[in-house]
């Protein structure tokens, strides 16, 4: 079945967007990119705004998904690579979510209520894989310095595409770029992890 205007104005959105920066992407430029009027497109989405929310509830979505990952002390390893994986997918995907938040703002009280959610959610997921990997071995680290760490490998996920924007002036992310914040979140903590663990995490945690 062939694709609705409605998510075929979500696809290209969301392409221009993560390509060419939030500001610099008209409705006009949507619509043309998806073969509509702006009218038609007014339709389906008033507002940039509009199509912002939409792209928040898809990525919520999304991680939803991430958040159901297990973790054990025998499998933790692999479960982290698995969560590596997957949010710094979501970032890749959902660039300009990451980085553009100055542009586009606040966006309702809903939404952000759900963000707040996943922050805590992914911090707590965070704490309990680094509980995991201390009581496997695999991470040598007083457990007073869990959360804090947490913390800092969330920041540098989460604000990586702001970073290199603002620092380095890269707009859209390429696969350099996204292991690049891989491997900085991998060096907070990979001077406290075993021989083998750091090299299991090195192999199977880059795109």
């Amino acid at each position: 079945m062939a694709p609705n205007t409605k998510d075929r104005i979500l696809v290209a959105s969301l392409r221009l967007f993560n390509e060419n920066g939030y500001d610099t992407v008209t409705t006009a430029r949507i619509a043309e990119e998806v073969g509509i009027s702006e009218g038609n497109l007014w339709y389906h989405f008033r507002t940039k705004k509009d199509l912002v929310r939409a792209h928040q509830h898809n990525l919520i979505r999304r991680i939803d998904t991430r958040l159901a990952i297990k973790s054990t002390p025998e499998t933790v390893l692999d479960a982290y690579v698995l969560f590596n994986r997957m949010v710094f997918q979501e970032v890749w995907d959902y660039q300009f979510l990451y980085r553009d938040q100055a542009e586009f703002g606040r966006t309702s009280p809903e939404l952000e209520g759900k963000v707040h959610r996943v922050y805590e959610l992914t911090t707590a997921m965070l704490q309990k894989m680094f509980r995991h990997m201390i009581e496997a071995g695999h991470l040598s680290m007083p457990v007073d310095q869990i959360a804090p760490l947490a913390d800092n490998v969330w920041v540098v996920v989460r604000y990586w595409p702001s970073f290199l924007r603002e620092t380095r002036r890269v707009v859209k992310l390429d696969k350099s770029a996204l292991n690049g914040g891989i491997r900085h979140h991998f060096a907070l903590f990979e001077t406290h992890l075993t021989d083998e663990a750091r090299a299991y995490l090195e192999v199977h945690a880059y795109g």
